[in-house]
């Protein structure tokens, strides 16, 4: 009997072992998904130029950076920065379209669980019935931080693949705005931080993760968990 004492204790103690480690699994599967919502709700709030919205998201320090506009530091900064992305007003002007389709996201955890990198592809649609109409798509590499158990955004960074007029799109047209919106009018609280031009010049934004089959591994010192 006493025998069977020590490989019975081994026995708990391999339970509890495993039954941690799937609490953790749970766990980083949670954050993940609270992620993957938090940049949904982004993308929405987008759509509808809920300016203020959006900006919740964020942290106090985040930055947001948009194609070739120039990086904007803090929640004040880039409120009125989205302001005036937005043409000063909160919330879309009759006739107005501003979609902004939020797709392929690759979440990668930090294995303190507690910041995330997310790579998203934007597609988007805009315009307005009867003056224009533009194709737009790009991909973000943003970051992510949880602050008393909530997540958060800490920086927004979009690369601007193309903004072109709906008739002829890419095909036809170069960039309407060369990646430059409202910058020489609110200039930036620091400068581009690539430097990439506008379509039809082409930029291949870094990968925060590597190949999920290791094929290609960038050495980007990147550790934690693609979802």
């Amino acid at each position: 009997m006493d025998s069977e004492m020590p490989e019975s204790g081994l026995d708990v103690a391999a339970l509890l072992a495993r039954v941690d480690g799937l609490r953790q699994r749970a766990q980083r599967v949670r954050d993940i998904n609270d992620i993957k919502r938090l940049q949904r709700a982004y993308g929405y709030y987008v759509d509808e130029a809920l300016w203020d919205e959006v900006t919740a998201l964020f942290t106090d320090d985040a930055t947001v950076e948009f194609a070739r506009d120039g990086l904007y530091r803090g929640k004040e900064r880039i409120r009125e920065y989205l302001y005036r992305l937005g043409g000063n007003m909160n919330g879309l002007s009759e006739g107005q379209l501003n979609e902004h389709f939020q797709l392929m996201p690759v979440v990668t955890l930090a294995e303190d669980g507690m910041s995330a990198k997310g790579r998203w592809r934007a597609v988007i649609l805009n315009g307005e019935l009867g003056e224009y109409g533009l194709w737009g798509e790009g991909p973000y590499e943003n970051e992510y931080v949880k602050e008393d158990g909530v997540w958060k955004i800490s920086k927004v960074r979009w690369y601007q693949t193309i903004m072109v007029p709906y008739e002829g799109a890419w095909g036809m047209n170069e960039d309407v705005n060369q990646g430059i919106y409202v910058s020489p009018e609110f200039p930036p609280d620091e400068p581009q931080t690539d430097d990439y031009g506008s379509w039809p010049e082409t930029f291949l934004p870094p990968f925060h993760f590597d190949n999920p089959v290791g094929r290609y591994q960038p050495d980007n010192g990147n550790a934690g968990e693609d979802e």
